[in-house]
């Protein structure tokens, strides 16, 4: 019997993948690692979403991630438009049912400002419930988010290295399991 191998596939939302330091770095990081897909959202090439080939391309993926930088508590408007064409249309279908989804986003902001009583009034967790409802309706499985805060912080480089090494773990994680 044969086993069908485990592949990763990160769909990367950054309008601005080249001037980003945090999403750039994170992305370097993991795209080399064996059996990783990495599909910029806003790619030239993929100016619109033809469901054949990304049925095709999710199809063959063991695990899917989303990575965007977190822009005023949602991902970038790509990410929408690729969930709202795309991933609506697969929902609990064979092309997604039981593939863990992860999101990795970044945040200007510190890990203090997301709580409650915080500047920004919620957790990532809250904030992130629409992907992980979208997840549950899908029939995929939520994983815990990767989060890397303080982008725009005196401390963005430590943070970002220390993202990097977590980001490059889980997938190796997701490629065991």
């Amino acid at each position: 019997m044969e086993t069908k191998s485990k592949k990763v596939v990160i769909l990367l939302a950054h309008p601005n993948i080249e001037e980003s330091k945090a999403n750039k770095n994170l992305i370097e990081t993991v795209k080399k690692i064996p059996n990783v897909e990495v599909y910029n959202l806003y790619n030239k090439e993929i100016e619109s979403f033809d469901n054949n080939k990304w049925a095709t391309i999710i199809d063959s993926a063991s695990s899917v991630i989303f990575q965007f930088p977190f822009y005023w508590a949602a991902a970038p408007s790509r990410m929408k438009e690729w969930i709202d064409q795309t991933l609506t249309p697969f929902s609990g279908t064979p092309v997604v049912n039981n593939k863990p989804l992860m999101v990795v986003t970044t945040t200007g902001s510190d890990y203090d400002s997301y709580r409650s009583g915080g500047r920004n009034k919620f957790t990532i967790d809250e904030l992130l419930r629409p992907y992980q409802l979208c997840a549950d309706h899908s029939c995929m499985i939520w994983q815990t988010p990767l989060v890397v805060y303080g982008i725009a912080s005196a401390e963005a480089s430590n943070s970002i290295t220390v993202g990097s090494i977590e980001y490059k773990d889980r997938i190796k994680k997701l490629l065991k399991d």
